[in-house]
């Protein structure tokens, strides 16, 4: 028993014993190994601290620049939001005055809308007198007509007549301007000028209601000239063929004639021997001639009654048949030396080229007694529709294969037409004033005579009284002349003698078509188809490339 609790004693010691070694064993452990942290621990704040200093000291430059650069940008946002504002307001300025400009414009056009309206209104209201007054001619007109004619026709008549316009004519207007008895004696007057360094010879302004046209005309290349435009004496036959189309119309219209289709040809023959001087006793124009093809849903005979009484009462025709005053006057002077023009080639001289001249001069020469007749042929058509934008008569003139000229005629309003075209009263003087130039620079050339100036005024008194009959049905009046006091005036420059320039202005009026028709009886015929099949040559290729000199 005892031993036993000896041996519990002695391990109870030594486990105490073991107990309190590994005790101190572990105090010392922990000691040093707290220790070591502390040193390792304090080294590290150290490193941290660093570390975080320089981050610092990093951040704070980096937050200088980015504070610098938001600055920049904040001056450069202020920068363009001020010139956006000033753009806008700039903007705003111009919109706000284009606005005022439109606003002014639209008051304007307001102000010009009513004008016309006023004026339409006006118009409207002279329209309503107009066919008052024809319908109380109307009236008066049955009465009349119930003696020679059907209640059938004269309720066509009758009909026909209570329309505004007819055959592109008003009816209504002309007899307005018969009732007021006005002096209706006219002058036609124009200025042609001689061209020396063209291709054309020359020139003259031609005037109508919209605006002024420039008719420019030369001579064939046989005597001379370029070819560049028609020739005076296509512009003469154009006027004759124009000027019967106008009376034949007007007394169709005043008849209450309706027409569909109307086409002319106007020929004029002329001998070449005179104008070249080989023949002065032989006439100078051998024959005048109108053809006219009608369509129309009148009566065959009436129609050929109208032709009739236009042939009696045609201003032109009555020109060519009669005899009217004709005077001519020169003003001349000599040129200083720095006013002395030269010809550029010497084979041309006043615009004129005289080695054809010659060559076609020869060429007639050896002919012996046979003429050399050359035919200037005219087509033109009336334009029968009532479009008041368009003229009363045109006609298309070839003067070489490709190139064309396109004339138109009107008349005024006062005796029907809307003016929209020179007259032909206008076309006829220019034909006869530039045939007449044209033969004073040819006489000079073949005379070696250097012009140095060419231009000419001229006109012509037209009575319109007896331009259009006074009643429907015409009457024949001895001496009556629509046309009157034909007057030239020439101005030429030139270094020659007066008795050689006289000389030369009588040549130049034995060779003009135009003062040779006016002083001689020229045989003239007239000829119409009614409802016949038209010819191609009478119809106008309107899609046929033409230059428009007019």
């Amino acid at each position: 028993m005892n031993s036993n609790s000896d041996a519990e004693n002695f391990f109870s010691d030594l486990s105490d014993s073991t107990e309190h070694s590994h005790t101190s064993t572990n105090t010392n452990i922990s000691s040093s190994t707290t220790k070591s942290k502390v040193r390792t621990n304090k080294m590290g704040y150290d490193q941290v601290l660093d570390i975080v200093n320089s981050i610092s000291q990093t951040s704070e430059e980096a937050n200088e620049e980015v504070q610098t650069k938001i600055k920049k940008d904040c001056n450069e946002m202020k920068r363009l939001l001020k010139v956006i504002r000033e753009e806008v307001v700039e903007k705003t300025k111009h919109l706000q005055k284009e606005k005022t400009q439109i606003l002014h414009q639209d008051e304007q056009k307001l102000k010009k809308t009513k004008r016309k309206l006023k004026k339409k209104t006006s118009e409207m209201k002279d329209i309503v007198h107009l066919k008052e007054e024809l319908f109380r001619e109307n009236t008066r007109l049955r009465r009349k007509l119930k003696e020679f004619l059907t209640e059938e026709e004269v309720s066509e008549v009758a009909k026909n007549l209570q329309q505004f316009w007819i055959n592109h004519i008003n009816v209504g207007k002309i007899r307005q301007t018969l009732e007021e008895k006005k002096n209706l004696v006219r002058r036609e007057s124009l200025h042609l000028q001689w061209f020396f360094n063209k291709r054309h010879q020359f020139e003259t302004k031609l005037f109508h209601s919209k605006d002024s046209i420039t008719l420019r005309a030369d001579t064939s290349k046989n005597i001379g000239g370029h070819g560049s435009a028609p020739t005076p004496v296509e512009m003469i036959a154009f006027s004759i063929g124009s000027q019967f189309c106008h009376t034949f119309v007007h007394i169709c219209s005043l008849k209450g004639l309706k027409l569909k289709e109307l086409y002319v040809e106007s020929i004029i023959q002329t001998n070449m021997k005179r104008v070249l001087g080989i023949e002065e006793n032989e006439p100078l124009v051998t024959m005048i001639k109108l053809t006219l093809s009608v369509k129309t849903d009148a009566k065959e005979q009436k129609i050929k009654e109208v032709c009739k009484e236009a042939e009696m009462t045609c201003p032109i025709i009555q020109f060519i048949k009669g005899t009217i005053h004709c005077k001519t006057k020169i003003s001349e002077k000599k040129p200083m030396r720095f006013q002395s023009r030269s010809e550029g080639n010497s084979h041309v001289m006043n615009n004129i080229y005289t080695k054809n001249l010659k060559k076609y001069h020869n060429k007639i020469k050896k002919q012996g007694i046979k003429a050399e007749l050359k035919s200037s042929v005219v087509h033109g058509s009336w334009d029968c529709t009532n479009n008041l934008k368009t003229s009363q008569f045109k006609a298309i003139v070839n003067y070489s294969k490709r190139e064309s000229a396109v004339w138109e005629t009107d008349t005024l309003p006062e005796f029907g037409g809307t003016f929209n075209a020179p007259t032909n009263f206008q076309l006829f003087l220019a034909g006869i004033g530039s045939c007449y130039m044209s033969r004073i620079a040819l006489a000079a050339t073949m005379n070696n005579v250097k012009l140095d100036e060419l231009s000419l005024d001229c006109g012509i008194d037209v009575d319109y009284s007896k331009f259009i009959p006074e009643n429907i049905h015409v009457k024949e009046k001895n001496g009556n002349q629509c046309l009157d006091n034909l007057e030239f005036k020439f101005k030429i420059l030139s270094s020659c003698e007066s008795k050689l320039l006289k000389k030369i202005e009588q040549q130049g009026a034995n060779k003009c078509l135009g003062i040779f028709i006016a002083k001689n009886s020229v045989p003239l015929s007239v000829n119409i188809h009614v409802n016949e099949t038209l010819d191609e040559k009478y119809l106008l290729d309107s899609k046929k490339e033409s230059c428009d000199i007019m």
